[in-house]
Order: structure tokens, then sequence, then C-alpha cells
């Protein structure tokens, strides 16, 4: 009698504990003109056009590196099938200007477009 008993129990438990996992979650009645006015700024920062001028420290087919003169690195990721604008011009340890749209950053992966590279202007004394 016990047994059975602590056997109910147990299955109560877990057909609670496991309904509890399948709920559903809350619908979202947003309006959208939060997100719509969110994602609008978010375009636009993406086609402000941005430069960052270093040294081009390696490039492969799909991707390449550049470090400022901080010291800081940024991969740039493009679609092999569309080399960007001059990146053919250039080697490895030319100093470069990338001219994109998007952020990037020393962490994230780039998530914009490369407009082009350039060999940047040697600095006259």
């Amino acid at each position: 009698m016990k047994k059975t008993l602590i056997v109910f129990a147990c299955t109560a438990l877990l057909a609670a504990s496991l309904s509890a996992c399948g709920s559903k979650p809350a619908e979202n009645t947003d309006t959208g003109t939060a997100s719509s006015a969110a994602a609008s700024s978010s375009s636009s920062e993406q086609q402000q056009e941005n430069t960052l001028t270093g040294s081009l420290d390696e490039k492969k087919n799909g991707m390449f590196v550049v470090t400022d003169a901080e010291g800081a690195s940024y991969e740039f990721t493009y679609d092999p099938s569309d080399t960007p604008k001059g990146l053919d011009d250039v080697a490895e340890g030319d100093s470069v200007t990338v001219t994109y749209t998007g952020t990037v950053s020393e962490v994230d992966s780039f998530d914009g477009t490369i407009v082009s590279v350039e060999k940047a202007e040697a600095a006259q004394n």
C-alpha cells in the first residue's frame, strides 16, 4: 500500500514538472512601432560608410585582417565570389584604407559590407 502511494505521488510530481516545462510562451501584443523605429535606425547606421586605416596583416580567400595604429586587429569577411574593389591590388604588409558599412569589432564578427580597399597614402615628412 505504501509503495503504491509513493509511486502515485512520484508520478504526480513528474507529470506536474513536465507540464510546467511545456507551457506556451506569452504572446507578444506589441504594435511594432518601437521595434520598427529601432530597425530603421539600425538600417541607417549600417548604410553609413566608415573607414579604417592600418596594416594588412593577413589576406585569404573570403577574409582579411587589418591592424590599426593602436595595435587592434579587425577581421573583415566577404563572399569569395564577390571580391571587394581594390583588394587584389594590395598585398600583406601594405598600409591600406578599408571603406565599409556596418560595424567592426575586435571581438565580434564583421556584420557589414566592404565598399573598397585602397593602398593608403604614405606619410610625407
